[in-house]
Parts: C-alpha cells; structure tokens; sequence
C-alpha cells in the first residue's frame, strides 16, 4: 500500500466520481482506477460501487476512510517536521478561535506569523468550544483559542492559560442604566436579557456567575453570534453579560456597564495533550 494510493482512494471520496477525482490528483481515468483496483485487491474488498452517475464508497471503503485522512496527514507533519529542522516552516495551520476573544487581537497575530513564516498556509475555523476542543483532540485542528470550560475532551488537551477578563453589562447607550458606575447582579430582576447559546462555554459561566448571585434572568431572545447579540442589545430589546471588547463593533451605541460580584473569563490556547505541537504551531505558540 503506497500513499499516492491512499491519496487517490481520499480523492475518489470526496469527489464521488472518478473523472473529477482523475482531474483533481492530475491522472488519466484509467490511471485512477488501476490504481483503485491494486488498492482494493491488495486489502482484498471492494472500496468503491461504481455507476454510470456516481460513485458509493462501500462499507470497506468506509472502515478505510479514517486511516487513509490519519495516515497522509502523519505523512505531511513527517515532511513538515524535516522542514522545520532545516528553518523552513512549510504546511497547513488549522487554528479553531471562538467568537469573542479580546486577550488577544488574532488577525494582527496571524498576520506577523504570515510575514515571519510565509510557506505555512493558515486555516482559521470558528466554533463552540466544545466543536472546537473535539477537533483538537481529533488532529482536524492543531491549536484553538477558547474560553473555560473546555468541555468532555478537556483532559485530553493541554492548555496554556492567556490570562482573563471581566464580563460586563451591556446595554443601549441611551439606557438609564449607563448613569451607574456600578451594578449588582441581584438589581437585574426585572430587566429582559438577550443571550448567546445554551450551550457556549461563555453562557455557561454566566449562568453559573447569577445563579450563584441569587439572580434569576428574564431571557427574551437567544441568538447564536455574538454580533447579533450586540445588535439586539444596541436596539433596546434587552441587556446582556459580555466581554467589553465584544462591544467595540457597536460603536457608541452601547455602552458597558461593571458588575458585581464581578464575573470573570479565563481564556487559553489549548492543543492536544497526546502529541507534541507541530513545527509550524509551536512557532505560533512561540510568538504568543
């Protein structure tokens, strides 16, 4: 079994057709399938159901499927870790980064990594942090910025701590609320909150910081981004707990407001606890 053929098999996957995968890995048709075939017949089974629209990837080809993606990848990071030996960094960043992350400005970040390490292309996914510590332990991304709690899989990450930040309360800046120096949590009763998804971490901490306030919220509207929270907040629908930096987009137009007791964020950069950093993260990590 050679890795041209796992890489052929991968492209046939993907591209469900044999014409298009041929084009995709710059083969002849036929090329493609005797590869495919010397591949099926040395695993012994079909991988594949062909037909004249489509191709099915059987149940075989299916069981194949998570080695063949593991087996390339831990190829690439084998080329990509000679070339770091040599100076050269090279390859793919995946980096997973949740939707408010204030402790650090990310596009300026990547962009001084990109100007130091030019051959390494980055790819940057948002998501939960749930979503995005799963794909950290599964190698589909090599770092994340996220926020406490990780989550089920946070013991199979390590996480380098960046430091926290305080939540506060944003309102519309025409609130009377904006007048306060100061708020109680318990003084919020009878005002309507807007909020982010049950299941963020951010959301979690919030909840957890009122209940143990002694607040119970009057939620009227649940979103799923961060910048239509901001937007909903500044029209007057309600109030929410936020980062401050999660409110500069809104301009003026919404103003933050301390609370106490304060809620405080811990935020981290995690990888995966079983394999050490790639060259091309640990020069990010480095650079942090």
């Amino acid at each position: 079994m050679e890795l041209r053929q796992l890489a052929h098999f991968l492209a046939v996957v993907e591209e469900r057709h044999f014409t298009r995968a041929a084009r995709r890995v710059h083969l002849t048709q036929s090329s493609l399938s005797a590869s495919i075939r010397a591949l099926e017949s040395e695993l012994g089974g079909e991988l594949f159901v062909r037909n004249t629209r489509n191709v099915e990837v059987t149940e075989a080809g299916r069981a194949l499927l998570p080695h063949a993606r593991q087996t390339l990848a831990c190829a690439e990071e084998g080329r990509d870790a000679v070339a770091g030996v040599r100076g050269l960094l090279r390859g793919q960043l995946a980096i997973g980064v949740i939707q408010t992350f204030g402790m650090l400005h990310l596009p300026s970040l990547l962009a001084r990594y990109h100007r130091l390490h030019p051959g390494v292309r980055l790819r940057l996914r948002h998501g939960s942090v749930s979503a995005l510590t799963a794909a950290v332990v599964q190698g589909e991304l090599e770092l994340a910025f996220v926020d406490y709690p990780l989550g089920l899989h946070a013991d199979r990450t390590q996480a380098r701590s960046l430091g926290d930040e305080h939540l506060v309360l944003a309102v519309a800046s025409d609130d009377p609320l904006t007048a306060r120096r100061q708020l109680r949590l318990q003084d919020l009763a009878t005002r309507d909150f807007v909020e982010y998804r049950a299941d963020s971490a951010l959301r979690i901490t919030i909840d957890t910081a009122c209940r143990e306030a002694g607040l119970e919220r009057h939620i009227c509207c649940e979103v799923d981004t961060i910048s239509d929270l901001v937007e909903l907040v500044a029209q007057g629908l309600g109030v929410t707990l936020l980062p401050s930096s999660a409110l500069l987009p809104a301009g003026g137009r919404v103003t933050g407001v301390p609370v106490t007791p304060p809620i405080r964020r811990e935020l981290a950069v995690i990888s995966a606890a079983n394999r050490l950093p790639t060259p091309a993260a640990a020069a990010l990590l480095d650079l942090i």
